[in-house]
């Protein structure tokens, strides 16, 4: 695949979202009769379960509510969002109000509340599902939602991470990842400045994950900030890291106009790609040992997320634009060649996962396949494209 312009970049990429991804799920997706999104279907939308995870649902309500709010207002994206808002408000909390983590096709509780990631991506879906609609009922449960989730992380010990586990004394870079930019969103639709100030607050801690000695940044430190050097301690994710950065750079650090900062996270976005990048097989690897001394303590740390290269077509985007470096496009492309060689199926959407030889694999992480990294990044690039 030859490198191409930025406007023709642009064209692609909403091409891929409008006349790809999103017919897959319009047809594959919907259906359900409770108004949730069929969240475990295969590659060809076939559905496997009918058990429903709520940050599916929460990502979901993000992602047809911003379809509609920055890429067109389609009254069809406008009705599943209202659909999947109600089955939230209806079915994702226990009697406690707490956001849970599964539940079966019947509303069953499976799991509970077990992670706090299902409060952030439901936080988001639901600020984003308020831009649309000025639905008040939604803001309500948003600032519930905030109010629960900063005192969890404001109270090492009270929460878990499911899928994963975040063991005792420590705390990990993916929470500060994602309450970055989604207390920012928020803090931003409700108009509160002390929202916003909360996610530039997690955001300054994204750069305390990064190892002195190596550069790389570790999911996990103690709770002190000093580094851990356990095998699961070393651990780096290279995709988090890119990703937190991005967030990083275009809400706190944009709002400061902190021009170094800036140029410092460009310069770790570009060492996580050379950290990450399969130098065999090409594409950005799950994990990856913070030190160098061996194979990450991670499972099945050498596949290929999908996620994760979409996440840094994003961050080098985002990097050129505040620097021009000549880098930035030049990884943009490496990635974006093995992406759109690899992970688009006949169906329209893109499979999830490959193994090191890049061969797809089953979701193992979830049993889950949802709309959120592939069309969030898609409309991201199409933005930064478009602006040049």
């Amino acid at each position: 695949m030859d490198t191409i312009g930025l406007s023709d970049l642009a064209k692609q990429y909403r091409a891929t979202l409008l006349d790809d991804v999103m017919p897959f799920w319009m047809r594959y997706g919907l259906g359900s009769a409770d108004g949730a999104l069929n969240n475990c279907i295969d590659d060809d939308g076939r559905l496997k379960s009918a058990d429903r995870f709520m940050w599916s649902q929460g990502r979901a309500l993000w992602v047809f509510s911003a379809l509609y709010n920055r890429i067109e207002q389609r009254q069809e994206w406008l009705d599943v969002a209202h659909r999947v808002f109600g089955y939230l408000r209806n079915r994702g909390r226990n009697k406690h109000g707490d956001w849970v983590y599964h539940v079966d096709g019947e509303g069953n509780i499976v799991e509970g509340d077990t992670s706090i990631y299902v409060g952030g991506f439901v936080l988001a879906g639901l600020s984003e599902y308020f831009r649309a609609t000025q639905n008040q009922d939604a803001a309500a449960l948003a600032l519930d939602t905030y109010d629960r989730s900063l005192a969890r992380i404001n109270a090492p010990g009270s929460y878990d991470i499911r899928p994963y586990h975040l063991p005792k004394g420590m705390r990990n870079l993916g929470v500060r990842m994602v309450f970055t930019l989604y207390f920012y969103e928020l803090g931003h639709t409700l108009g509160r400045p002390d929202i916003i100030s909360e996610a530039a607050r997690l955001g300054d801690e994204i750069l305390g994950f990064i190892d002195p000695t190596s550069g790389l940044g570790r999911e996990f430190t103690l709770l002190d900030g000093n580094v851990d050097d356990s095998p699961l301690g070393r651990v780096c994710i290279p995709g988090h890291v890119i990703e937190g950065l991005w967030f990083y750079i275009s809400t706190t650090l944009a709002d400061r106009g902190d021009k170094t900062t800036i140029a410092r996270c460009c310069e770790l976005i570009r060492a996580h790609l050379e950290a990450g990048w399969d130098k065999e097989h090409g594409g950005v690897r799950l994990a990856v040992d913070a030190t160098g001394a061996g194979p990450a303590a991670w499972e099945k740390a050498d596949c290929k997320p999908m996620w994760a290269q979409m996440e840094c077509l994003v961050a080098t985007m985002l990097a050129h634009q505040h620097t021009g470096d000549q880098w930035c496009m030049e990884w943009h492309e490496r990635i974006r060649n093995y992406a759109y060689s690899h992970y688009p199926t006949p169906a329209g959407d893109w499979t999830q996962w490959l193994g090191r030889d890049n061969a797809p694999i089953p979701p193992f992480v979830l049993p889950v396949k949802d709309p959120f990294h592939l069309p969030r990044c898609l409309m991201y690039l199409t933005k930064f494209a478009g602006e040049g």
